[in-house]
């Protein structure tokens, strides 16, 4: 039963991991023809004598984002220190009579991935990154086109000054729909945290009171750790910020999970942050 709640706990880590990693990830800068077009029309700074500068402009090489590698080495860490703890769990089955202080063992790399599974949506949800800002370019320079166009418009031209409204209009409603479904992939992120959070932190509770409980209290914990997700997903996100706060002060109520809590964050705003035995 243990052994399931702590493997539940690193899927759903795991999951809010990869929800994050896929919001940090800058996309490719999309390549529109229309501006392609113009550019090797009016830029005289190409060198087309150079087939690997124009290859760049063409294909959109030369306007890769790149990902700074730190949140993805970050991320890949922070599982890697959870999967080694989740392994003694299997052995539990085979020498129970060490179990309990196996168990013990464990609830280090616990509460650590806890912690910071709460401190990185504290993070998105303050300083959030916004992974589809390659879209907003596209649209900018749409309406910067469209702009030009209208300032070079005839007195007269009225037909044509409404058509390009009604670009600016649609262009408009694209970038409306781009802020919207970043932030939803942004609150997808931070409830996938929180769960993870939720679920370490009841797991912790368990390992800490183990050795005193018998196997139908332990039955009942797991399944309410288990199904601790239902409390958290759904399409209404307006309760985030209440529910980081809530998680943190459940956390900040445990005096162990609130020195890791307090341990990490020191550690993330020092540069040369003093030696600690908790989440080495």
């Amino acid at each position: 039963m243990l052994r399931v709640t702590a493997e539940n706990f690193r899927d759903r880590a795991a999951d809010a991991i990869t929800s994050v990693k896929e919001i940090y990830q800058l996309n490719n800068l999309p390549v529109d023809d229309n501006l392609v077009i113009e550019r090797l029309l009016t830029d005289t700074n190409i060198k087309f004598g150079i087939p690997r500068e124009v290859n760049r402009i063409i294909t959109g090489e030369n306007q890769l984002n790149t990902q700074s590698s730190d949140v993805d080495e970050t991320l890949d860490a922070l599982k890697a220190e959870y999967d080694v703890a989740v392994e003694v769990f299997n052995k539990l089955e085979t020498i129970d009579y060490e179990s309990k202080r196996i168990v013990a063992k464990t609830a280090q790399p616990a509460r650590c991935l806890t912690v910071k599974m709460l401190l990185l949506a504290k993070r998105i949800q303050e300083r959030p990154p916004r992974p589809r800002d390659s879209e907003r370019v596209i649209i900018s320079s749409k309406l910067k086109h469209l702009g030009e166009q209208y300032r070079n418009l005839n007195i007269s031209s009225q037909p044509e000054a409404e058509e390009i409204k009604r670009q600016v209009v649609e262009q408009i409603d694209n970038w409306r729909k781009v802020n919207f479904y970043e932030q939803q992939s942004l609150n997808e992120s931070i409830s996938k945290l929180l769960v993870a959070a939720d679920t370490g932190r009841k797991l912790s509770e368990l390992i800490d009171d183990y050795p005193n409980l018998n196997f139908e209290v332990i039955a009942a914990r797991v399944t309410q750790i288990v199904g601790v997700a239902t409390s958290f997903t759904g399409n209404d996100y307006s309760s985030i910020l209440t529910k980081i706060n809530t998680l943190e002060k459940e956390i900040n109520e445990d005096e162990v999970l609130k020195e890791f809590l307090k341990d990490i964050s020191l550690r993330n705003r020092q540069v040369q942050p003093p030696i600690s035995q908790l989440c080495q």
